[in-house]
């Protein structure tokens, strides 16, 4: 018995730690697209703890689909560009823990510099996610007249994973 208690625990572990990694990594990447778009940061940091909080709470919920930063012309509202992040609940399975940092800083390089933008954070969950304080109902905006470029897998885990697309 004690042997199946054990391995039960250290799963459970791997699973709250890929968790954990996966959102402090979302938020990572979304600070990072920030500072090379030459965006203020500023607004980012002053919600800093609920946008986290919600997304540790849907991931450790299994109900984040995806998570977004779009930012847009604040005269006109329109989309300049977007990063997806979908969520997999799969990972490696392997006792990794891998941000491919280096490919997320070449695909928002290459988006450019945004002046005159804002940006936001907007998520996809499933429909029992539980409500989180801070959080509240919106809709993305349309990147119709934009181009999808998939950037491939930017998070790996032993328990979840994310794929990356960027929309210019």
């Amino acid at each position: 018995m004690a042997a199946t208690g054990v391995r039960l625990r250290a799963s459970v572990d791997v699973t709250a730690r890929s968790y954990t990694y996966l959102a402090n990594e979302i938020s990572r990447i979304f600070y990072e697209v920030i500072q090379a778009g030459g965006l203020d940061p500023g607004e980012y940091a002053r919600n800093q703890e609920i946008i986290e909080t919600g997304l540790r709470t849907w991931l450790t919920m299994r109900s984040l689909l995806a998570a977004y930063l779009e930012i847009f012309d604040a005269a006109t509202g329109r989309v300049a560009t977007r990063i997806d992040l979908n969520i997999a609940y799969s990972g490696s399975g392997e006792d990794t823990y891998h941000t491919a940092i280096d490919e997320v800083r070449a695909a928002i390089g290459q988006a450019g510099k945004f002046t005159g933008c804002r940006y936001r954070v907007v998520v996809t969950t499933s429909p029992d996610a539980a409500p989180v304080k801070g959080w509240e109902p919106t809709e993305l905006q349309s990147v119709d007249h934009l181009t999808r470029h998939d950037v491939g897998t930017v998070i790996d885990t032993p328990a979840a994973s994310s794929g990356m697309s960027v929309w210019s």
